[in-house]
């Protein structure tokens, strides 16, 4: 785990040079716009074109105009994360000096080849594969397998993490997850003029990731950027008889950019169990302040006819846990605290 910021060095980095420069999903304005950035933020550079920059953008890859950035090589930047373990601790766990052999524990694992989820899938791991350690940097581990080399998540390596497949109650359990908003509706906008939209979508493929990782079967109620009606959305989860359904969401307040936390509502007094444990476990792997379990009437609790949640993830108003958020980390520990508390729901 990484410290509360960390400087990483990386080889090329690239600084914003105006304000309100648009991101896009890919090298040209006709691909679709995803956020904004800002003069004097820094970003970790993945690729170019001639017109075009790709950067690190909430945990995926954004493309902005090169006209209005400056690259540069060699340069350290500071990134936030979730821990307070020690840098002894850190600069032993992010570098490690030399290669070993490692069994994938899981039934499936995505190869990836850069470390980004929103990165080209080079080869689907199953459980017994093995895979030579190369490099361990930060929330990604490059590695070897039969010749191609590429990257897997570094939650992977952690023994206290490691999770007994053949125990666990997330096998074949049907898991609808909602990204909130999409397309037209941004939902909140950040401190940095990011949108909600984009977090909540980048929090559910994530947690689509470790959920399908541990054999239980995902659907999204989108996984572009789209408006789909709320309704709908319940819809589908009871359309699969899903056997948890959740909203994902995060919060802001601009009045009060203090304010940070999260919170899960419920509707169903019979979902109440449900949500004591999911906001517990997210509590526990986070350590975010805890703003309480509460009931609320919203429209996709209200349609859904299976143990529904929505869950408030943070708040994109207050700039020191927006730059968490954006932390794959962090993603991470959200993802694991959510199953944690899927897994004593269950077990229940």
């Amino acid at each position: 785990m990484l410290t509360l910021s960390q400087s990483i060095s990386f080889a090329k980095v690239v600084s914003i040079d105006v304000d309100e420069l648009r991101v896009r999903t890919g090298p040209s304005t006709a691909h679709e716009l995803i956020g904004h950035v800002n003069q004097g933020e820094q970003y970790t550079f993945l690729d170019e074109t001639d017109e075009w920059v790709a950067i690190d953008y909430n945990g995926g890859t954004g493309w902005v105009s090169r006209d209005y950035v400056t690259i540069t090589d060699d340069q350290t930047v500071t990134i936030p994360s979730n821990s307070d373990t020690t840098s002894d601790d850190t600069n032993n766990q992010n570098n490690i000096s030399s290669t070993f052999d490692f069994k994938i524990p899981v039934d499936k694992l995505h190869l990836r080849e850069a470390a980004t989820t929103e990165s080209e899938i080079l080869s689907i791991l199953t459980k017994g594969d093995s895979v030579v350690v190369l490099e361990q940097s930060n929330d990604w581990v490059k590695v070897n397998f039969q010749d191609t080399e590429g990257y897997i998540p570094s939650w992977i390596l952690n023994e206290q993490i490691k999770i007994n497949l053949n125990q666990t109650p997330l096998r074949n359990k049907v898991i609808v997850i909602d990204p909130g908003h999409g397309g037209y509706d941004v939902g909140a906008i950040s401190v940095h003029n990011n949108y909600e939209k984009n977090f909540a979508l980048n929090t559910a493929k994530h947690l689509q990731d470790q959920l399908e990782l541990l054999g239980a079967k995902v659907h999204l109620t989108r996984s572009d950027d789209y408006y789909y009606a709320l309704t709908p959305r319940a819809i589908l989860a009871n359309y699969h008889g899903a056997d948890v359904f959740l909203s994902i969401h995060y919060n802001s307040e601009p009045q009060y950019p203090s304010a940070n936390g999260i919170n899960t509502y419920y509707r169903k007094s019979a979902d109440l169990a449900l949500a004591e444990f999911v906001h517990q476990g997210i509590l526990e792997t986070t350590k975010a302040n805890d703003r309480g379990v509460l009931t609320g009437d919203y429209l996709v609790l209200r349609n859904s006819k299976r143990p529904s949640l929505l869950l408030e993830l943070g708040f994109l108003s207050n700039e020191s846990e927006e730059m968490l958020i954006q932390s794959p980390g962090y993603q991470d520990d959200i993802s694991r605290g959510i199953i944690i508390g899927l897994e004593n729901y269950f077990y229940n």
